[in-house]
């Protein structure tokens, strides 16, 4: 693919696959991100944001896919990094205009776009900076080991914790699902939350379930998909943001790559659907639960295996509660333990980010206590919770999920509840924490403590919360 070329699935002078009403529909139905709230001025901030390293394929693009996480690490006051992998040095022909020269035009855009977001910050404004990378526009695929190792090299510099946020690796663009691979591998090896963004997918893409929609997009992970509000200040400093790309607004440095006379790169309707009142977004799961629950009904053998049933009798006994009220179980899968939460607790919220795994554990408990829900572990139910069970879960959080999973249980946890901690002893490939290093961790949160546990060479139990009687106690002692 030359310089600056699009792939044949879309470019900005085609009319969208699908309507602007259409999308707004589906974002309807999308859930709001539970690593955040609004605010009371009506603003999305996240719970907890230690940095944010976005990148972008090209000049804009930060703007167009990621302006409200960018505003949300800026109102929490977080370092923000933009990582520009190229200087977008391709949306024009050489012959009409020095690829030197439109490099320093895009720049000088991106920097004058970011100047705008920079009022929406909580403090300095310097806690927004764009680093280049300089590589050539349209070439990023081949480029894909050096973006990698770039964005390792940013986050080496970012705080522990950091979140980075990319292109969705099946945005439609190539440049776009080279950035999105590229910062799949660096979340991997470096250990921290990725976000996937989209630009180009809402314009050659249907919503899911549509007949027309791509087939590119048949690949995209709809069901984890999650909404940040764009509140009406945002909305009016990205419409500025926008507004400082004149490059690709019009057509004063000659016609565009693969554009008509006098249509631009960003078209009118082409911003409509993009710049929509909701930025949708797709974080990243570290495993591909979904796989492994649609290709097996019992992929962890929880039905088979006297570990697993075992296990469970275990998790039950040392619960120092005969009863309940509210349970939240994330990560569920196919509903084994859920079938014993559901005699114990007057009410059980079970939630999957599997599909298949919620259909099966729906089918094995269907007690009128139980709600199954998808949704990860970072859409933290409302409200207080009196029982929380993490079973098998917290090695495949990375850092800044299971901090955040660490804050949310303290601040929902009832006065007298208790988290439950389950998990394996042994080496897994694809942990990201031992059994021992999440005990180390609940046992060090503060105002907790320790009212029961187990072990042996093969499992970890814990339950722990704020300081209250033992059972004997609760019961009869005085």
């Amino acid at each position: 693919m030359a310089p600056g070329e699009t792939p044949p699935t879309f470019h900005g002078a085609q009319a969208p696959r699908s309507s602007l009403s259409a999308w707004q529909d589906y974002d309807a139905d999308v859930p709001e991100w539970g690593i955040g709230e609004l605010d009371h001025a009506g603003r999305w901030i996240p719970h907890e944001l230690p940095g944010l390293l976005v990148l972008a394929p090209h000049p804009d693009d930060e703007v167009l896919g990621a302006a409200a996480l960018i505003a949300a690490g800026l109102r929490s006051g977080a370092p923000v990094r933009i990582l520009a992998a190229s200087d977008g040095t391709g949306s024009h022909a050489p012959e009409n205009i020095p690829a030197d020269q439109l490099a320093r035009i895009r720049t000088a855009e991106s920097e004058a776009a970011l100047d705008e977001l920079r009022t929406l910050g909580a403090g300095s404004s310097s806690g927004l900076e764009r680093l280049r990378l300089e590589l050539p526009d349209g070439e990023l695929s081949a480029h894909q080991a050096a973006l990698t190792e770039s964005i390792g090299a940013a986050l080496e510099q970012m705080p522990r914790g950091t979140l980075l946020a990319a292109p969705l690796s099946h945005d439609g663009h190539s440049d776009h699902d080279a950035c999105g691979e590229a910062a799949r591998a660096a979340a991997a090896e470096h250990n921290v939350a990725l976000v996937q963004y989209p630009v180009w997918l809402w314009l050659h893409s249907a919503p899911p379930g549509s007949s027309r929609e791509s087939e590119a997009a048949a690949e995209v992970p709809w069901s984890a998909a999650r909404s940040i509000p764009i509140d009406p200040e945002l909305a009016e400093v990205r419409a500025r943001a926008v507004a400082a790309f004149a490059s690709q607004l019009g057509t004063e440095l000659g016609t565009p790559v693969d554009r008509g006379p006098g249509e631009p790169v960003l078209t009118s309707h082409m911003l409509a659907t993009v710049l929509r009142d909701q930025q949708i977004v797709f974080p990243a799961a570290p495993l591909d639960f979904e796989g492994l629950h649609a290709g097996r009904e019992d992929p962890w053998s929880v039905t088979s295996r006297w570990y697993e049933q075992r296990k469970y009798t275990l998790t039950m006994a040392v619960l120092p509660r005969r009863r309940y009220r509210r349970a939240y179980e994330p990560g569920c899968s196919i509903g084994g333990l859920t079938q014993l939460l559901a005699e114990r607790c007057d009410e059980v919220l079970a939630t999957d980010i599997s599909s298949s795994a919620l259909e099966a554990a729906a089918r094995r408990v269907p007690e009128s206590n139980v709600r199954f829900q998808q949704a990860s572990i970072e859409d933290w139910p409302a409200g207080e919770i009196d029982l929380i069970l993490i079973s098998e879960l917290a090695y495949y959080l990375n850092d800044s999920q299971w901090a955040a999973v660490l804050g949310r249980a303290k601040t929902t946890l009832s006065s007298g509840g208790h988290l439950v901690s389950v998990h394996w002893r042994h080496p897994d490939a694809q942990a990201y924490r031992s059994a021992a290093q999440i005990r180390a961790d609940l046992w060090g949160v503060p105002g907790w403590d320790v009212h029961a546990g187990y072990q042996d060479p093969d499992m970890l139990i814990d339950v722990l919360g704020p300081s209250g009687p033992s059972v004997a106690q609760a019961e009869f002692l005085d």
